[in-house]
């Protein structure tokens, strides 16, 4: 149980640390093979590409958890108590209802490139494998958006806001 809790903690921070690194020394050989070597190395630059895009979009699943996408609070700043919490809940829903669709689309992709074959031309790699990260970033996006209901419903009838910024 302590391992699923860990995992429900930390999984985006670790992932996103992985593929910082990886992309960093993925660029690091990259510049030295071509201003030291004088040799460019194309592989490199494409899976530090394909690193980036996967990066982003675990990161924005981050960036879900921790409740710090960008949205607009105009409005939300006029209301007060329950109307505001419940305006947070209907944020999150129709951020989920996004995520789902993307989600949807993105299996669609993945699975129209797996029955052309198409492959990266540098190095190879199987693109449905590259576009994956768009069912699983906004699978992970919907996840997360699901433990934020829930949380702020449990939370709904409690005096204070929960991870909120007022």
């Amino acid at each position: 149980m302590e391992l699923i809790k860990k995992i429900n903690d930390k999984f985006e921070e670790y992932f996103a640390a992985v593929l910082l690194t990886v992309m960093t020394i993925l660029i690091f050989f990259q510049v030295i093979s071509r201003f030291i070597l004088n040799a460019p190395l194309a592989w490199s630059e494409e899976t530090a590409r394909y690193t980036f895009v996967w990066l982003i979009y675990i990161s924005a699943a981050l960036a879900v958890k921790r409740q710090e996408h960008i949205r607009v609070e105009v409005g939300l700043i006029l209301l007060k108590g329950r109307a505001k919490k419940a305006a947070y809940i209907l944020t999150d829903v129709i951020f989920l209802v996004f995520s789902y669709f993307l989600m949807k689309d993105g299996f669609l992709l993945v699975q129209k490139l797996t029955e052309h074959g198409q492959t990266s031309p540098a190095v190879g790699f199987s693109m449905n494998m590259v576009y994956a990260i768009i069912p699983v970033g906004y699978g992970l996006m919907a996840f997360r958006l699901i433990q934020n209901i829930v949380k702020r419903i449990k939370n709904f009838n409690k005096e204070e806001m929960i991870d909120e910024n007022d």
